[in-house]
């Protein structure tokens, strides 16, 4: 059987220390038999693949590799890719999949008909954004970039209402991109607003929305989520077979329940840089990646 390793980032300034974000997921792959070693996250968003990857090697040629980190840009995880197959470790995400599962316009081909209405443009031009909404401006909406939205500032630079006018979407498009500063990536998103169900709110008054989190492997889910009724798991053929679609080999599809019963997609993510939810224990979810990396890396019909 092949041995995985995970790649984690270390503290900041401290190499040989864990990030203390993932403390316990650390622990925890370690637990179950994964390999472990450390990168600096900072470098590589720098492009530095030599700082970032000094104190990372292959224990035996081509091992396979996992990683598990903060988000990276498209083309900086590309410079990871290629840095770490230069050390001889075999990266089970590729860029290009890294980048269809990442970015939210690459992502939709795979995902329309089951996630609300999608529009985009590259950059960040004002009136283009302003041109795009008139596709949405009879219906509640919400603007993001490629990968996020500012959702902590949810009133004034994420949401919005129906039949906006221009001075006012102007308005929250300037906050949104103010919001996002630095972290702007690619271009404008556009989404039509969908009625999730609530459960409460959060002390900055966000809504605390019924979404569930779930991560495949090769198509298949990792780990069930705690079970509740209704459950996203009582469509699970449909979230595998929209899983399939991906190139990934290691993805997430986050599910919402609206207001009508029925379940969407929000979201799907690279899951190499996905977060655990709380509610999901992390050596419950490595036990069940262990085995599944297992499976896999002994099939003959496994994809490369």
């Amino acid at each position: 059987m092949s041995n995985p390793l995970i790649l984690f980032p270390h503290q900041p300034f401290s190499p040989r220390e864990i990030d203390t974000e993932f403390t316990s997921e650390f622990e925890s792959a370690r637990s179950v038999g994964f390999d472990i070693s450390l990168y600096d996250h900072e470098a590589i968003e720098k492009h530095e693949i030599c700082r970032g990857l000094k104190n990372t090697n292959p224990k035996y040629p081509n091992q396979p590799l996992i990683l598990r980190g903060w988000m990276l840009p498209g083309e900086a995880y590309a410079k990871l890719y290629q840095g770490l197959v230069k050390k001889g470790f075999n990266p089970i995400t590729k860029p290009d999949q890294y980048e269809q599962a990442h970015y939210i316009p690459l992502a939709y081909p795979q995902t329309k008909g089951h996630t609300p209405k999608t529009a985009w443009i590259e950059g960040d031009d004002p009136q283009q954004a302003w041109n795009l909404y008139q596709e949405f401006n009879s219906k509640e909406a919400i603007i993001k970039d490629w990968v996020k939205s500012a959702k902590s500032r949810w009133k004034d630079a994420c949401y919005i209402p129906a039949h906006t006018q221009k001075e006012r979407f102007l308005e929250i498009f300037q906050n949104f991109r103010s919001e996002r500063s630095k972290l702007f990536n690619r271009g404008v998103v556009l989404r039509e607003f969908i009625p999730i169900v609530e459960r409460g709110s959060d002390i900055r008054g966000l809504p605390i929305i019924e979404e569930t989190r779930l991560f495949f492997w090769h198509g298949k889910l990792v780990v069930p989520p705690q079970a509740k009724s209704p459950s996203p798991l009582d469509e699970i053929e449909r979230w595998q077979m929209i899983a399939n679609r991906f190139q990934s080999k290691f993805m997430t599809i986050d599910v919402a329940l609206l207001t009508d019963g029925t379940w969407k997609i929000v979201e799907v993510g690279d899951g190499g840089v996905s977060g655990l939810p709380v509610s999901l224990d992390p050596e419950r979810f490595y036990a069940s990646l262990w085995n599944h990396s297992q499976e896999t890396s002994n099939s003959p019909c496994t994809n490369q």
